[in-house]
């Protein structure tokens, strides 16, 4: 406590002088503090005009003149006050980012959504898995009624149909993604499970009627 006053009383007796310590300024120290250098002197060609010196981030000139600004945090006190100018863009994201987030997101989305699933997949036009075909997934669900598959998803299926008008999707959507050209491929090879066109991937909901009888077409 000592050494306390005695410092205190020391910065009193020193009136305008600050040392350069960690201490706080009325104990007579302060923060150390930085002065940047002066600017390099100005450089002139040989002919004498001012040099020049090359710009490599290119500044665009297409009629934006948008400006988006933002707080930014700078290590864990403080921010800073960050700019984005139209003038920094090309055009196409100059244009893009003139419109607001909440009307180009969706616009994005939608088009990143194309991109998956049409692009992606465009490999795979005309291409019929045999597993795919109508046979096929008549003989699946022939299996499912053997093993008797989701007998309690089925019951609740079927139970919130009875309280109303209740669409699952699970039975009218599409569950692979060749099912636009497979309307009508057929499998030769298993005619005992043949069907004109394709019906439920699985058991529906309603084949707890027919759980005794199988899907196996009878033979003549």
């Amino acid at each position: 406590m000592a050494l306390l006053l005695r410092a205190a009383a020391r910065a009193r007796t020193h009136v305008g002088a600050r040392g350069v310590a960690t201490s706080v300024v009325r104990l007579g120290g302060s923060p150390p503090a930085l002065h940047m250098p002066p600017p390099p002197p100005p450089e002139f060609e040989p002919d004498g005009t001012p040099k020049k010196y090359p710009l490599h981030q290119p500044v665009w000139d297409h009629g934006y003149e948008w400006e988006h600004w933002t707080l930014l945090p700078a290590g864990i006190f403080h921010t800073v006050y960050y700019g984005d100018f139209a003038q920094d863009y090309p055009p196409y994201w100059a244009w893009l980012q003139s419109y607001p987030v909440w009307v180009v997101s969706p616009i994005m989305i939608m088009l990143a959504l194309i991109g998956m699933v049409i692009f992606q997949n465009a490999g795979s036009i005309g291409i019929r898995p045999k597993r795919y075909t109508i046979e096929w997934m008549q003989a699946n669900r022939e299996r499912e009624r053997q093993e008797n598959t989701n007998p309690v998803t089925r019951y609740l299926d079927r139970r919130r149909t009875e309280r109303g008008g209740t669409w699952i999707a699970q039975y009218s959507l599409p569950w692979h993604p060749y099912w636009v050209w497979m309307h009508d491929t057929h499998d030769p090879d298993y005619p005992e499970f043949y069907l004109p066109k394709p019906e439920s991937a699985h058991l529906h909901y309603e084949d707890y009627k027919r759980m005794d009888k199988p899907f196996k077409l009878e033979e003549e």
